[in-house]
Order: structure tokens, then sequence, then C-alpha cells
């Protein structure tokens, strides 16, 4: 470790003194002592540990700010797990919990897009702005044509108070085309769908992008989940001229024998259903090769930049043996935009402790500088340049390739 990287760990210790390695039962559920509370509702005791792993990284971001301005600044973590799965009407409670405390002026949360749906209206309706690290289903900020209800429905007060830096499921297909067509020259793509109305509106962005590059898709058709033949299909695809076949689906439902029935020199491409399985990788037998897939959070654990380094540095520091598993990072930054939303709303109220309108208002005007990406929001709460990670198999194995924008075509 050379001296700059052991000088940087230093700070982060100095600041990160009061966290211990612990794990995810030894924090409980009573506010703390504080003048001004950011509060979170995760599924810290869920059965794949990330909401855990997440609320680590937040503790990591207050420790570094014990204050804001001449204010002590607190952390309270709530559970919405329930036998290990979030759960709404948790979650619901948890928020309930946080609106009953004045100084709590946000909230990070929840991870689960369902959550989300539950959660919104009952923050909405006392203002407390929420930023997730995590959730991707679009109809939380915009009313798609598959959507349940409208958007604006789960505002009653009419007032947007949710954010979120994840960029929304259609995105995938946006970021997909973006790079298959600019990096890897390809215009012909075949379509796999295994999602129902989710993938149509995975598809129809990826359709729009593909063609504002010059491609086309020659070829799009449902499929069951589960489906383990699909050599007709192919062969259609390839007498269409396909260079790709885009497979929307889960490895879990065998998804990637796409890859092991097709012909070689054909590209095989997929959405987090896929990323990083190891079912997948064994369903597609010796053809794992030419396999790239998105997913809708930024890998930090590649960067050379100075800021992420010393995150993963302090962070494997403070929790040895606890991987920094996906949105980590995210559910840090998003702990930083509300530090710093506090911050700036203090300022605009004459050094007080500011109400939480304010707040919300710093968070929706706002921009921000992250681990994963820099940050201001729509006015449904989506980030206005989101970025997600693209991986590809290599050697066997899931490796990451590089960020991309997933901004939509206007």
């Amino acid at each position: 470790m050379n001296a700059c990287r052991c000088a940087v760990l230093a700070i982060w210790l100095l600041v990160a003194s009061a966290c211990q390695s612990v794990g995810p039962t030894s924090f409980g559920p009573s506010a703390p002592a504080g003048d001004i509370i950011i509060a979170s509702d995760l599924p810290t005791s869920g059965f794949y540990g990330d909401g855990f792993r997440a609320e680590l990284a937040i503790r990591l971001a207050i420790a570094k700010h014990p204050a804001v301005g001449r204010f002590k600044l607190s952390y309270w973590s709530l559970d919405d797990a329930v036998a290990g799965n979030a759960w709404p009407e948790k979650g619901i409670q948890n928020v309930q919990m946080m609106l009953d405390d004045p100084r709590v002026l946000a909230m990070i949360g929840p991870f689960n897009s369902y959550v989300g749906v539950s959660e919104i209206p009952v923050a909405n309706t006392g203002d407390l702005v929420m930023v997730s690290p995590s959730n991707t289903n679009i109809c939380l900020t915009i009313t798609g044509p598959n959507c349940a209800a409208p958007a604006r429905s789960l505002r009653p007060n009419q007032i947007n108070n949710y954010f979120r830096i994840s960029p929304p499921d259609p995105a995938q297909g946006t970021a997909m085309a973006r790079y298959v067509t600019s990096v890897l020259g390809v215009n012909r793509v075949a379509i796999i769908n295994e999602w129902d109305t989710d993938g149509r509106d995975i598809i129809r962005s990826f359709d729009k992008e593909l063609e504002h590059d010059g491609g086309q898709v020659v070829l799009s058709k449902d499929f069951d989940p589960g489906e383990t033949d699909f050599r007709s299909f192919l062969v259609e695809a390839q007498d269409k001229g396909a260079q790709a076949i885009y497979a929307l689906g889960n490895d879990s439902d065998r998804l990637c024998v796409v890859r092991a029935q097709m012909a070689d020199g054909t590209l095989f491409l997929g959405t987090d259903g896929i990323t990083g399985g190891q079912d997948c990788l064994s369903d597609a037998g010796a053809k794992t090769e030419s396999m790239l897939s998105t997913k809708p959070d930024v890998d930090i654990s590649h960067s050379q930049d100075a800021a992420a380094m010393s995150f993963v540095l302090a962070y494997n520091h403070m929790y040895p043996g606890t991987p920094i598993t996906p949105y980590a990072a995210a559910a840090y930054d998003c702990a930083q935009i509300l530090i710093a939303a506090i911050a700036r709303a203090i300022g605009g109220n004459g050094g007080n402790i500011p109400n939480r309108p304010q707040v919300l208002d710093r968070v929706a005007k706002g921009q921000f500088q992250g681990l994963t990406g820099t940050y201001s929001f729509d006015q449904n709460g989506d980030a206005t340049a989101p970025l997600m990670s693209m991986y590809r198999v290599t050697n066997g194995k899931w490796t990451f390739e590089g960020k991309i924008d997933a901004t939509a075509t206007p």
C-alpha cells in the first residue's frame, strides 16, 4: 500500500472510529440521540444480505459527517424484513415511526421496489424525502403502459418526495442498445422475452435506441419462463441476419440455454436477470464467450477514482470479510446526497435546523457528486444522467466491462 492510500485510509479510520465490525442483529430499533436524524428502511435481516451491507455503507457516510453545521447528525436503521424478506407492511410501520420523530429529516430506501409502492404515499403525507439506492420499477416515477396505477397516485399531496439513483428497468434496454451499436458495431438484433409486460418495457427502450443509432430489431417473440428449446427461433433469427440475441429473463428459468443453442459468432445479450449468475454459465455450456449483460448499479470496485478507492479501503477495514455487494456504494451516495441537502437547507434557514419540506426542496433542486456518478433529479424523481454497469463473460467468468450511460434518447 503506498503512502497516499495509507493517508486516505487513516482519515477514514478517524471519522469512522465509532463503527465496529458487527452482525445484522447489532442495531436496535430505538431512535438514536442527535439533533438531526437520517433514517433508512432496508431489509437488514434479509436472506441475501444486500440490505445489511447497504446499511454498513450508510454508517460509513454518517461517521464521516458526525455533524452538519453545529448540529449532531445521527443514523437510524430500521429493518423491513419479515422472515428474511422485505415486507411492505413492516416498511409502512417503519416510515410512520420516522414521521413521528420530528428529528428525522430524510430517509434512505426502500431497497425493494414493491415496498416503495406502499411507502411512498405514507412518507409523502409527511413531506419526508426518500432517496432509494436500488429501486428500478418504472411505475414508481413514470406512468408506463404496463403500470397498475398512475405514478402521481402514490403522491397524495401532489408534491414529489421520492428520488432514486438507480435507473428504471427500461433503461437497461437503452444502455444495451447504445453499447452494442457504438462499441461493437451491431445493428441487427433478435429478441427473446420471458418477462412478459416488464420485458416489453425494456424492449421498447432498446428498440428506440437501436433505431436511433441506425439499427433494427429483426425478430421478437415472447416465451414462457422455463422454455428450453429455442432452436426454431434461432434459425429464423439467423435467416433475418441477426448479429445478436437479446434475451430477457432469469437464469433460474434456464434462459441461458439459448446461448448453448446459438451459432458461434452471434452475441448473447442479457439483463440483470442473468448478470453474474453461475447457473447461467452452466446452462450456456461451452459457449460462454460473447455473453454481455447489464446491471442497474455502478460497480466501483474497479474504479481508479480516489474517493471510490478510499471508500473500498475503509469499508473493507471496518467490516473485514463482509463483501461490498451491489448497491452498497449507491446507498453511501444516497447518504451523501441527503447530508449535502440538509447542509444546504440549514444554510438557507439562517443556520437553524430546517423542516422536512426545506430538505426535500434541496434534494429536488440540487446537484450532487457521488462515488457512482453525478446526480440531479427530474420532476419525477429519476436521475437525469443515470449510469449502469456492463458485464462480459471472459474465461468462463463474469467480469466488469465498464460503466455506460443509460440516459434515454429524447
